[in-house]
């Protein structure tokens, strides 16, 4: 150790590589203000945007709204597609984490050629996880677990989006785009931690040796994430009455990943720079993170597209069966008018989601959309110039 501390730091290399590693976040921050602007920050888009808000921000669905949304939309001159596009962002905002990997998608076509033999290896892996965690209900039984372990309840509330236009549109649609893009992170993260483990753990001298522990590792971890993920669309809720807290599933899930993994790159990456700074080249470290991070999206992107197609609906239609069949949640609305919360159970989980397959016929009228609440953090609306 004594020897370790005397050895120089190349401070040179180690501002290289630190400029290198930063590059990521200066092309996020430009390219998330010019999303922002791209997606519609007219006032015909503003406008649209801010109604969109109101009903996701009071509770509700957008479905019951879903003609007096279209005739907004006609009325402001807004195509279906920028329509869609617009919801798309609202329902599943993108990040700064989704712009540090969204040059990814630039080499998607040329790098996925690549990344093709860790995606084929992980397919039998996925189905395996699936066998265990669904079919054989261990993850609902682990629910049930919980359930008794915290004195937690599970229940079902349905998400804005539940039975709106986006789940009936091509799977070539932008906004489906959008829809998917948005749990990558996730799963990329992880791909760059499962190396840096290895690399710190094993210190294998074969660069290549060390890549397929790696991918070997990440296979197993992005299988699992892929399928818990997928299951947990189901709307899943914790209630947890001790403390008063509504803990939907999936951000419970990742509220225990991302403090591992946001921590664990932080100091991993810190520490692999310090050690090469001393005796190694900082600036090639900085350019292997930076290719298996964009290497791992590419991965995340082809799991996330190619399973949530493949198998996400009946993946998704299977935990819901055992769900209701083994803890026979009850369905809530969680409402927000006037200041006031309203939540109180509708039916069941089961009745709620055959109501929520078909469109609503009684279909909520201009002036209701009008006096839902408006929130504080709702868009300002540009004054249209022409008037």
């Amino acid at each position: 150790m004594g020897l370790l501390m005397a050895t120089p730091v190349d401070l040179s290399g180690l501002m290289w590589a630190a400029g290198l590693l930063s590059i990521p976040i200066f092309l996020a921050i430009p390219m998330k203000i010019a999303w922002q602007y791209w997606i519609g920050a007219g006032h015909e888009e503003t406008e649209y945007r801010g109604m969109v808000r109101q009903i996701i921000d009071s509770g509700r669905q957008l479905s019951p709204f879903r003609d007096t949304l279209d005739d907004l939309a006609r009325g402001l001159r807004i195509k279906p597609g920028r329509q869609r596009l617009i919801e798309a962002d609202l329902l599943h905002p993108l990040t700064l984490s989704h712009f540090l990997i969204l040059p990814a998608l630039i080499i998607f076509p040329l790098a996925v050629i690549v990344a093709l033999p860790v995606i084929l290896i992980g397919l039998p892996f996925l189905i395996l996880v699936e066998f265990i965690l669904i079919k054989n209900k261990v993850l609902m039984r682990s629910l049930r677990l919980i359930e008794t372990w915290l004195h937690w309840q599970v229940i079902h509330i349905p998400k804005p989006h539940r039975g709106s236009v986006l789940t009936k549109t091509g799977i070539g649609e932008f906004s489906q785009h959008v829809v998917h893009f948005a749990q990558v992170p996730q799963g990329t993260f992880l791909g760059l931690f499962a190396w840096l483990i290895v690399h710190w753990t094993l210190k294998i001298d074969s660069f290549w040796v060390e890549l397929s522990i790696a991918a070997g590792l990440y296979i197993i971890l992005l299988g699992i994430l892929s399928v818990l993920n997928t299951a947990f669309e189901s709307d899943l809720v914790f209630v947890d009455p001790s403390k008063g807290r509504l803990v939907p599933v999936d951000q419970w899930l990742e509220s225990i990943l991302k403090p591992i993994v946001g921590i664990g790159l932080l100091f991993l990456i810190v520490r692999n720079l310090l050690d090469e700074a001393r005796g190694g080249n900082p600036t090639l470290f900085a350019t292997t993170v930076l290719s298996l991070l964009y290497g791992a999206a590419i991965v995340g992107i082809a799991y996330r597209w190619g399973y949530s197609l493949w198998r996400g609906n009946s993946v998704r239609t299977n935990f819901e069966s055992q769900i209701i069949e083994g803890l026979a949640p009850l369905s809530y609305d969680l409402t927000r008018n006037k200041g006031r919360i309203d939540f109180r159970v509708r039916m069941t989980m089961q009745e709620r989601i055959e109501t929520i397959s078909e469109l609503p016929n009684n279909q909520m009228s201009f002036e209701a959309l009008q006096n839902l609440p408006k929130s504080h953090t709702s868009d300002v609306i540009p004054l249209n110039p022409i008037e």
